[in-house]
């Protein structure tokens, strides 16, 4: 993942060490495009504020040549980020420091689902987890299933019923940090690309399945966003002309097929009972429902409608590597061949298989990615407090 070009030195010397690990000078400079005093001066104030630490030098690698050199690396607890992942029922927080360890994990209902409700049980908690381990927070990343603009403003939350709800600019008003929001799937993204199987692999995809379906892009080593913050939105991608329909009327889209709510309505039909979403989600419902076989047509249709979302994917942006992940995974896994038989008939031809990984799922794991989104955002508050501790 790469900082922005309008992001300082001293900041992308702090991204680059989050990204990459320990790096020799030489490195840095070499990568960031930095002359060796330019980096000299950038890190100099890092080092002096406890953010780096440069260690002895050591052997030099096999694409090293010349003296060991020191290497310069992030002191550990150099921050310590919040990630808040919200759900239509509860509040998953993950504190992490810049190199992606956790440090705090808590989840617990919301309290409430109005904006000033959620953001005062998040500021709470906030104030809770620098009581109870001494830490001070340096940052907070939100994310949920919305389109956002700006990483500041919910357009819409539908699970929520927000609409236009400037919510980054309230968490910092309550908090006194600085704040970003994202939708969810972007943030598991970009969680997953600085510290998961996507580190390093540009073009990334990831696949979401459960409640929702969602899919995140890293293309340039940037998340992508989209012009209007939605993309990746693919629930209602049109899979089939014939099929079930979802909640809005879309017959045989990506949801109707494939996310919860869409699996239990046909569950529902086919076995002449009630099955809520909530009983497809996770392992065990699943587990469950692949016991009865009047639900293996159900199940298959919906790891092919997978598959061939993964197949678009691939032939739209050639990705190195797909993550499928979420709730609902254990139906890529259960139901494999189907779902690689719909890769290879939505991909083009001629192009090389492509490299699909499935990912286990939990809620700890979304709100590390609302967590590494506040890493950027930490750097350039670190970079202007540098510039006005020198004005």
């Amino acid at each position: 993942m790469e900082a922005t070009a309008a992001a300082g030195p001293a900041s992308r010397v702090l991204l680059r060490l989050a990204a990459a690990g320990p790096r020799t000078r030489t490195d840095l400079a070499d990568h960031l495009g930095l002359s060796a005093p330019t980096l000299s001066r950038a890190v100099r104030p890092l080092i002096e504020d406890g953010l780096l630490l440069e260690d002895e030098p050591s052997a030099p690698t096999a694409a090293e040549a010349g003296r060991p050199a020191k290497r310069l690396r992030l002191a550990p607890r150099a921050a310590a980020l919040l990630g808040i992942k919200l759900t239509a029922k509860d509040l998953y927080a993950q504190v992490i420091d810049p190199l992606g360890s956790p440090l705090v994990e808590v989840s617990e209902p919301l309290a409430a689902r109005d904006p000033d409700g959620v953001v005062e049980q998040i500021a709470g908690l906030s104030r809770r987890i620098e009581r109870s381990t001494g830490m001070a927070l340096s940052g907070i990343g939100l994310s949920l299933g919305a389109s956002v603009v700006d990483g500041a403003t919910i357009a819409v939350a539908p699970f929520l019923g927000w609409r236009d709800e400037p919510i980054g600019e309230r968490l910092r008003e309550a908090t006194g940090l600085d704040a970003i929001v994202a939708n969810d799937v972007r943030a598991f993204t970009h969680a997953e690309a600085w510290f998961g199987l996507g580190h390093g692999v540009d073009p990334f995809a990831l696949l979401t399945i459960g409640a929702g379906i969602g899919c995140g892009l890293v293309i340039g080593g940037r998340t992508i966003a989209g012009a209007h913050g939605a993309a990746g939105s693919i629930g209602h991608l049109p899979l089939r002309e014939e099929g079930p329909a979802c909640e809005m009327g879309h017959v045989g889209c990506a949801r109707a097929l494939a996310a919860a709510p869409g699996i239990a309505h046909q569950a529902s039909e086919v076995l002449g009972r009630h099955v809520s979403p909530e009983e497809i989600v996770g392992p065990a419902g699943l587990t469950e429902l692949a016991r009865d076989p009047q639900l293996a047509g159900v199940l298959e249709a919906a790891s092919d409608a997978a598959g061939r979302i993964v197949g678009s994917i691939v032939a739209l942006v050639d990705p190195e590597l797909v993550v499928v992940s979420g709730e609902s995974v254990g139906l890529v896994e259960a139901h494999r061949q189907v779902f690689d038989a719909a890769v290879e008939r939505s991909r083009h031809w001629s192009a090389p298989p492509p490299r699909i990984l499935t990912r286990s799922f939990s809620f700890g794991e979304w709100a590390r990615g609302a967590a590494a989104l506040a890493i950027e955002p930490w750097t350039r508050a670190v970079e202007a407090g540098l510039r006005g501790s020198s004005a």
